[in-house]
């Protein structure tokens, strides 16, 4: 009676955390892909912040690298200094703005003796780059689907703790 005890009070389901980041704004991942696609080159900001229907501090402001790196896949520069410095007042009149979304669900099972947790879901970022307030570039970055399973031996854990127990 006692090892069916133990064997049940060590397999179950238990919950884990769910990650969840600006879910509140889009009903799911197809939906952030859906209004970014509605969006135009050549859109001014307040039109692109109204069609996404996002309140524009929702957003992180970009650094210059960042912008660099979402508009030419590249943060390094090369050329000659004066190639340089027009590259350098052209990036100026850039604004990069990302939006995280992420919605990852865990679910995790404990078997006799080991734990297995499963993380589903995507972790995309928005991204919107302005020319002096104009649209030039607006995609979803990031991993559409995640499916990561991870499977612990939790023996290690038991054993210390039952000797520390009995100690």
């Amino acid at each position: 009676m006692l090892l069916i005890c133990a064997v049940l009070a060590l397999t179950g389901c238990i919950p884990q955390g769910d990650e969840k980041v600006n879910t509140e704004l889009f009903k799911n991942r197809e939906e952030v892909s859906q209004r970014t696609d509605q969006l135009r080159k050549g859109m001014t900001k307040k039109a692109v912040f109204e069609k996404l229907n996002v309140n524009p501090s929702r957003f992180e402001r970009m650094s210059v690298q960042d912008v660099q790196m979402a508009i030419y896949g590249n943060s390094q520069v090369r050329g000659s200094p004066e190639q340089l410095e027009a590259f350098k007042r052209r990036l100026a009149g850039y604004e990069g703005y990302s939006l995280p979304y992420r919605n990852i669900k865990a679910d995790g099972t404990l078997g006799f003796g080991s734990m297995k947790v499963t993380r589903s879901g995507c972790d995309l970022r928005l991204i919107l780059i302005f020319d002096h307030g104009k649209l030039i570039r607006s995609t979803v970055e990031g991993t559409q689907t995640i499916k990561h399973v991870e499977d612990e031996n939790l023996w290690p854990a038991i054993i210390k703790r039952g000797i520390g127990f009995a100690f």
